[in-house]
Protein backbone atom coordinates (compact mmCIF):
# COMPACT_ATOMS: atom_id res chain seq x y z
CA UNK A 1 0.00 0.00 0.00
CA UNK A 2 1.18 3.14 -1.09
CA UNK A 3 2.38 5.78 2.00
CA UNK A 4 -0.18 9.08 2.32
CA UNK A 5 1.56 11.73 1.02
CA UNK A 6 2.60 14.50 3.54
CA UNK A 7 0.63 17.37 3.74
CA UNK A 8 1.57 20.39 1.29
CA UNK A 9 1.28 24.31 3.06
CA UNK A 10 -0.34 26.57 0.38
CA UNK A 11 -1.02 29.92 1.73
CA UNK A 12 -0.77 31.12 5.13
CA UNK A 13 -3.31 33.61 7.09
CA UNK A 14 -4.21 35.29 10.24
CA UNK A 15 -6.14 38.43 11.37
CA UNK A 16 -3.96 38.78 14.21
CA UNK A 17 -0.93 40.34 12.57
CA UNK A 18 2.42 38.70 13.36
CA UNK A 19 1.47 37.37 16.54
CA UNK A 20 -0.43 33.83 17.10
CA UNK A 21 -4.13 33.85 16.73
CA UNK A 22 -6.42 33.47 19.48
CA UNK A 23 -8.60 30.64 17.69
CA UNK A 24 -7.40 28.55 14.77
CA UNK A 25 -10.46 27.51 12.48
CA UNK A 26 -10.07 23.94 11.41
CA UNK A 27 -11.57 22.73 8.03
CA UNK A 28 -11.43 19.68 6.31
CA UNK A 29 -13.06 19.37 2.78
CA UNK A 30 -13.04 17.04 0.31
CA UNK A 31 -15.26 17.70 -2.98
CA UNK A 32 -16.87 20.66 -1.06
CA UNK A 33 -17.13 23.13 -4.02
CA UNK A 34 -20.41 23.59 -3.85
CA UNK A 35 -20.27 24.67 -0.59
CA UNK A 36 -17.02 26.05 0.59
CA UNK A 37 -17.17 29.90 -0.65
CA UNK A 38 -20.42 29.96 2.10
CA UNK A 39 -18.46 28.16 4.47
CA UNK A 40 -15.45 30.90 4.60
CA UNK A 41 -18.07 33.74 4.16
CA UNK A 42 -20.07 32.48 7.42
CA UNK A 43 -16.42 32.65 8.92
CA UNK A 44 -15.21 36.30 7.65
CA UNK A 45 -18.76 37.67 8.66
CA UNK A 46 -17.83 36.82 12.60
CA UNK A 47 -18.26 39.58 15.05
CA UNK A 48 -15.10 38.08 16.84
CA UNK A 49 -12.25 38.62 14.39
CA UNK A 50 -8.69 37.22 16.00
CA UNK A 51 -8.47 34.26 14.19
CA UNK A 52 -7.40 32.06 11.67
CA UNK A 53 -8.48 30.00 9.39
CA UNK A 54 -6.84 26.79 8.11
CA UNK A 55 -8.73 24.45 5.64
CA UNK A 56 -7.19 20.78 4.62
CA UNK A 57 -7.96 20.08 1.25
CA UNK A 58 -8.48 15.93 1.79
CA UNK A 59 -7.61 14.64 -1.45
CA UNK A 60 -10.54 16.51 -3.44
CA UNK A 61 -11.15 15.92 -7.20
CA UNK A 62 -13.71 18.65 -7.87
CA UNK A 63 -13.02 22.64 -8.21
CA UNK A 64 -11.96 22.59 -4.47
CA UNK A 65 -8.44 23.35 -4.94
CA UNK A 66 -9.25 26.51 -7.14
CA UNK A 67 -11.77 28.01 -5.63
CA UNK A 68 -9.75 27.91 -1.77
CA UNK A 69 -6.78 29.75 -4.40
CA UNK A 70 -9.44 33.03 -4.82
CA UNK A 71 -8.99 33.23 -0.97
CA UNK A 72 -5.82 34.41 -1.13
CA UNK A 73 -3.84 35.28 1.93
CA UNK A 74 -7.33 35.36 4.13
CA UNK A 75 -6.47 31.43 4.65
CA UNK A 76 -4.22 28.50 5.60
CA UNK A 77 -4.20 25.52 2.89
CA UNK A 78 -2.97 22.48 3.06
CA UNK A 79 -2.96 19.86 0.67
CA UNK A 80 -2.68 16.28 1.47
CA UNK A 81 -4.09 12.76 -0.39
CA UNK A 82 -7.59 11.35 0.84
CA UNK A 83 -7.18 10.37 4.71
CA UNK A 84 -10.71 11.14 6.65
CA UNK A 85 -11.95 13.55 8.22
CA UNK A 86 -10.11 12.80 11.47
CA UNK A 87 -6.83 12.68 10.63
CA UNK A 88 -7.48 15.97 8.12
CA UNK A 89 -8.68 17.77 11.39
CA UNK A 90 -4.84 16.31 12.91
CA UNK A 91 -3.46 17.48 10.33
CA UNK A 92 -5.02 21.25 10.57
CA UNK A 93 -4.31 21.37 14.11
CA UNK A 94 -0.93 20.74 13.90
CA UNK A 95 0.22 23.40 10.86
CA UNK A 96 -2.37 26.24 13.21
CA UNK A 97 -1.37 28.46 16.25
CA UNK A 98 -4.30 29.57 18.26
CA UNK A 99 -4.84 29.21 21.98
CA UNK A 100 -8.40 27.58 21.11
CA UNK A 101 -9.57 25.56 18.53
CA UNK A 102 -13.26 26.08 16.30
CA UNK A 103 -14.02 23.25 14.20
CA UNK A 104 -16.75 23.80 11.20
CA UNK A 105 -16.95 21.23 8.49
CA UNK A 106 -17.46 22.27 4.78
CA UNK A 107 -21.01 22.11 4.25
CA UNK A 108 -21.64 23.96 7.71
CA UNK A 109 -22.39 27.29 8.62
CA UNK A 110 -22.24 29.87 11.88
CA UNK A 111 -24.14 32.37 12.79
CA UNK A 112 -22.11 36.12 13.38
CA UNK A 113 -21.88 35.72 17.29
CA UNK A 114 -20.59 31.98 17.19
CA UNK A 115 -16.99 32.80 17.97
CA UNK A 116 -17.25 35.45 20.07
CA UNK A 117 -19.98 33.82 22.55
CA UNK A 118 -17.87 30.27 22.88
CA UNK A 119 -14.79 32.38 23.31
CA UNK A 120 -16.42 34.42 26.28
CA UNK A 121 -17.56 31.38 27.98
CA UNK A 122 -13.66 29.89 27.65
CA UNK A 123 -12.05 32.77 28.98
CA UNK A 124 -14.19 33.05 31.79
CA UNK A 125 -14.49 29.49 32.66
CA UNK A 126 -10.98 28.01 32.67
CA UNK A 127 -12.27 24.48 34.10
CA UNK A 128 -13.84 24.07 30.70
CA UNK A 129 -12.35 22.17 28.28
CA UNK A 130 -14.83 22.57 25.31
CA UNK A 131 -17.95 24.43 24.55
CA UNK A 132 -20.51 23.40 22.03
CA UNK A 133 -23.89 25.23 20.83
CA UNK A 134 -27.47 23.97 19.29
CA UNK A 135 -27.53 23.44 15.44
CA UNK A 136 -30.36 23.82 13.28
CA UNK A 137 -30.87 21.01 10.60
CA UNK A 138 -31.08 22.19 7.23
CA UNK A 139 -31.46 21.27 3.45
CA UNK A 140 -28.88 21.21 0.74
CA UNK A 141 -30.69 24.16 -0.14
CA UNK A 142 -29.96 26.31 3.23
CA UNK A 143 -34.11 25.59 4.06
CA UNK A 144 -34.13 25.46 8.13
CA UNK A 145 -35.97 22.46 8.95
CA UNK A 146 -36.95 23.31 12.47
CA UNK A 147 -34.90 20.17 14.43
CA UNK A 148 -32.55 19.69 16.08
CA UNK A 149 -30.03 16.32 17.34
CA UNK A 150 -30.84 18.08 20.86
CA UNK A 151 -33.49 17.26 23.01
CA UNK A 152 -35.29 17.86 26.11
CA UNK A 153 -33.16 15.13 27.64
CA UNK A 154 -29.58 16.66 26.16
CA UNK A 155 -29.77 20.22 26.60
CA UNK A 156 -26.93 20.17 29.05
CA UNK A 157 -23.45 19.65 29.53
CA UNK A 158 -22.61 16.11 30.03
CA UNK A 159 -20.77 13.84 32.57
CA UNK A 160 -18.47 11.83 31.77
CA UNK A 161 -21.32 9.00 33.20
CA UNK A 162 -23.52 10.49 31.06
CA UNK A 163 -21.59 10.33 27.78
CA UNK A 164 -21.24 6.77 28.76
CA UNK A 165 -24.40 6.14 29.03
CA UNK A 166 -25.79 7.08 25.46
CA UNK A 167 -24.28 9.10 22.71
CA UNK A 168 -24.49 12.68 23.36
CA UNK A 169 -25.32 15.05 20.17
CA UNK A 170 -22.49 17.26 19.95
CA UNK A 171 -22.01 17.94 16.42
CA UNK A 172 -18.23 18.87 15.17
CA UNK A 173 -18.87 22.32 13.60
CA UNK A 174 -20.84 23.86 17.50
CA UNK A 175 -17.35 22.82 19.03
CA UNK A 176 -14.85 25.29 20.44
CA UNK A 177 -11.99 23.84 22.30
CA UNK A 178 -8.66 24.08 24.53
CA UNK A 179 -5.35 23.35 22.64
CA UNK A 180 -4.34 21.80 25.37
CA UNK A 181 -6.90 19.45 25.94
CA UNK A 182 -7.26 18.52 22.44
CA UNK A 183 -3.56 17.59 22.93
CA UNK A 184 -3.92 15.95 26.72
CA UNK A 185 -6.21 13.76 25.12
CA UNK A 186 -4.65 12.19 22.01
CA UNK A 187 -5.76 14.11 19.05
CA UNK A 188 -8.52 12.38 17.29
CA UNK A 189 -8.22 8.67 16.23
CA UNK A 190 -6.96 8.37 12.91
CA UNK A 191 -8.36 5.45 11.06
CA UNK A 192 -11.25 6.06 12.48
CA UNK A 193 -14.71 6.42 10.92
CA UNK A 194 -16.07 8.50 13.42
CA UNK A 195 -15.32 11.27 16.36
CA UNK A 196 -17.79 10.22 18.85
CA UNK A 197 -14.58 8.71 20.66
CA UNK A 198 -13.08 11.92 20.83
CA UNK A 199 -15.56 13.60 22.51
CA UNK A 200 -15.61 11.07 25.26
CA UNK A 201 -11.79 11.16 25.63
CA UNK A 202 -11.67 14.97 26.06
CA UNK A 203 -14.37 15.11 28.84
CA UNK A 204 -11.64 13.47 30.69
CA UNK A 205 -9.71 16.85 30.57
CA UNK A 206 -12.10 19.04 31.64
CA UNK A 207 -16.02 20.55 31.84
CA UNK A 208 -18.64 21.01 29.12
CA UNK A 209 -19.95 23.64 28.44
CA UNK A 210 -23.52 24.10 26.48
CA UNK A 211 -24.74 27.32 25.01
CA UNK A 212 -28.41 26.56 24.55
CA UNK A 213 -28.43 28.90 20.94
CA UNK A 214 -28.85 27.48 17.72
CA UNK A 215 -25.51 29.24 16.72
CA UNK A 216 -24.52 26.52 13.90
CA UNK A 217 -26.36 25.79 10.60
CA UNK A 218 -25.86 21.91 10.03
CA UNK A 219 -26.67 20.86 6.36
CA UNK A 220 -28.58 17.13 6.38
CA UNK A 221 -26.70 16.23 2.68
CA UNK A 222 -27.67 12.69 0.76
CA UNK A 223 -26.38 9.97 3.27
CA UNK A 224 -26.04 7.60 0.49
CA UNK A 225 -22.69 6.59 -0.23
CA UNK A 226 -21.07 8.53 2.82
CA UNK A 227 -23.30 6.45 5.56
CA UNK A 228 -21.08 3.24 4.30
CA UNK A 229 -17.66 4.88 4.21
CA UNK A 230 -18.34 5.86 7.40
CA UNK A 231 -19.24 2.88 8.81
CA UNK A 232 -16.56 0.81 7.32
CA UNK A 233 -14.69 0.97 10.39
CA UNK A 234 -17.72 1.49 13.02
CA UNK A 235 -15.77 -1.39 14.77
CA UNK A 236 -12.85 0.81 15.79
CA UNK A 237 -15.46 3.06 18.09
CA UNK A 238 -16.46 0.09 20.00
CA UNK A 239 -13.13 -1.63 20.47
CA UNK A 240 -11.59 1.38 21.89
CA UNK A 241 -14.54 2.08 23.99
CA UNK A 242 -15.02 -1.15 25.85
CA UNK A 243 -10.97 -1.26 26.15
CA UNK A 244 -10.86 1.83 27.86
CA UNK A 245 -14.05 2.09 29.68
CA UNK A 246 -15.18 -1.64 30.13
CA UNK A 247 -18.87 -2.19 31.70
CA UNK A 248 -19.22 1.29 32.13
CA UNK A 249 -19.78 2.23 29.07
CA UNK A 250 -22.36 -0.41 27.88
CA UNK A 251 -24.61 2.23 27.46
CA UNK A 252 -23.46 4.00 24.85
CA UNK A 253 -22.32 1.18 23.05
CA UNK A 254 -26.02 -0.14 23.22
CA UNK A 255 -26.80 3.73 21.72
CA UNK A 256 -24.51 3.66 19.43
CA UNK A 257 -25.49 -0.20 17.44
CA UNK A 258 -28.69 1.60 17.87
CA UNK A 259 -28.07 4.37 15.89
CA UNK A 260 -25.91 2.14 13.64
CA UNK A 261 -29.24 0.42 12.55
CA UNK A 262 -31.56 3.39 12.01
CA UNK A 263 -29.26 5.34 9.88
CA UNK A 264 -28.31 2.60 7.79
CA UNK A 265 -32.28 0.93 7.94
CA UNK A 266 -33.97 4.54 6.96
CA UNK A 267 -30.86 5.49 4.42
CA UNK A 268 -31.81 1.98 2.69
CA UNK A 269 -35.27 2.83 2.46
CA UNK A 270 -34.55 5.89 1.16
CA UNK A 271 -32.36 4.90 -1.74
CA UNK A 272 -35.32 2.34 -2.19
CA UNK A 273 -37.86 4.94 -2.94
CA UNK A 274 -35.46 6.46 -5.43
CA UNK A 275 -35.38 3.51 -7.10
CA UNK A 276 -31.46 2.32 -6.28
CA UNK A 277 -32.41 -1.21 -5.26
CA UNK A 278 -28.83 -2.15 -4.89
CA UNK A 279 -27.60 0.71 -2.89
CA UNK A 280 -31.24 -0.19 -0.33
CA UNK A 281 -29.57 -3.89 -0.72
CA UNK A 282 -26.00 -3.04 0.71
CA UNK A 283 -27.35 -0.49 3.11
CA UNK A 284 -30.27 -3.06 4.85
CA UNK A 285 -27.25 -6.07 4.66
CA UNK A 286 -24.91 -3.56 6.61
CA UNK A 287 -27.30 -2.98 9.25
CA UNK A 288 -27.73 -6.74 10.13
CA UNK A 289 -23.99 -6.59 11.01
CA UNK A 290 -25.37 -4.70 14.24
CA UNK A 291 -28.50 -6.28 14.87
CA UNK A 292 -29.24 -10.02 13.06
CA UNK A 293 -32.77 -10.48 14.75
CA UNK A 294 -33.74 -7.87 13.04
CA UNK A 295 -37.15 -10.08 10.75
CA UNK A 296 -38.33 -7.11 8.75
CA UNK A 297 -34.79 -6.18 7.68
CA UNK A 298 -34.76 -9.76 5.99
CA UNK A 299 -37.84 -9.08 4.28
CA UNK A 300 -36.91 -5.27 3.31
CA UNK A 301 -33.57 -6.91 1.85
CA UNK A 302 -35.70 -9.44 -0.10
CA UNK A 303 -37.63 -6.53 -1.85
CA UNK A 304 -35.23 -4.93 -3.01
CA UNK A 305 -34.70 -8.07 -5.39
CA UNK A 306 -38.29 -7.71 -6.92
CA UNK A 307 -38.48 -4.97 -9.95
CA UNK A 308 -39.64 -1.35 -8.91
CA UNK A 309 -43.20 -1.81 -10.18
CA UNK A 310 -44.25 -4.30 -7.67
CA UNK A 311 -41.88 -2.23 -5.02
CA UNK A 312 -44.05 0.54 -6.05
CA UNK A 313 -47.22 -1.19 -6.15
CA UNK A 314 -47.10 -2.70 -2.36
CA UNK A 315 -45.57 0.95 -1.15
CA UNK A 316 -49.27 2.24 -2.25
CA UNK A 317 -50.74 -1.03 -0.83
CA UNK A 318 -49.60 -0.23 2.51
CA UNK A 319 -50.13 3.71 2.07
CA UNK A 320 -53.76 2.84 1.16
CA UNK A 321 -53.92 0.76 4.70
Amino acid sequence: MARPEPARMTSVASTSGGRAPRVSVIIPVYNGAATISHVLQSIFDQTFTDYEVVVVDDGSTDATASILERFGSRIVVIRQSNQGFCAARNAGIAKSKGEYLALLDADDFWLPTKLEKSIAILDNSPQVALIYTDVSNCDTAGRDLGTSPVDAQTAHPPTLDEMLSRLWPIMPSTVVMRRTAYEKCGRFAEGFSEDLDFWIRIREQGEFSYLPEKLTRFTMGPLYPKVLRRDSRGELFVRSIRSRYGDRASGVLHSYTQHKVRILRNTGLAELRKGNRAAARKCLIRSLAYDRTAFKTYLRIARTLLPMSIIRALDRSRDRR
